[in-house]
């Protein structure tokens, strides 16, 4: 220990006593500006649409139909866009296409009534077989109804 100052404490050649350091200029970082972000393209330009009708909104969704633009053919789409304007769907095909699809759409539209009853009956049966099988008297659960 010399002049009253143990070893440890000694500033070394490899680190700097603390007087030495200096601290990190800080006008530099304050006087620079952010450069300014070019602004975003909404959804509508980023797919380049050329005319679109909305149709419904469903759950702070807009349903939107429309004909855009993508490398060089016209596609008639339908996208689902927030209520922030952004596109959280967009699908988009060649008309014929759409001319196919549309009828058989139509049709499932009307058939879906039937669909849903047929997948309830099939759950309620499955149901029914769980119960059965661990000795619920089953019939007499039917009678209730």
């Amino acid at each position: 220990m010399e002049g009253g100052v143990p070893e440890r404490d000694k500033p070394t050649p490899e680190a700097p006593a603390p007087a030495d350091i200096e601290a990190p200029e800080t006008e530099e970082e304050t006087t620079e500006k952010p450069e300014a972000e070019a602004p975003r393209k909404s959804w509508s330009e980023n797919f380049n649409v050329k005319k679109m009708t909305e149709i419904e909104t469903i759950d702070r969704l807009r349903i939107i139909v429309g004909v855009n633009e993508y490398k060089g053919s016209h596609l008639v789409f339908i996208a689902k866009v927030t209520d922030k304007d952004f596109s959280r769907h967009f699908f988009s095909m060649p008309a014929w296409v759409w001319n196919k699809t549309v009828p058989i759409l139509s049709q499932y539209g009307a058939e879906i009534g039937t669909i849903e009853k047929e997948e309830m009956a099939k759950k309620v049966l499955e149901e029914l077989k769980r119960l059965k099988e661990l000795g619920i008297d089953v019939g007499a659960l039917a009678s209730r109804v």
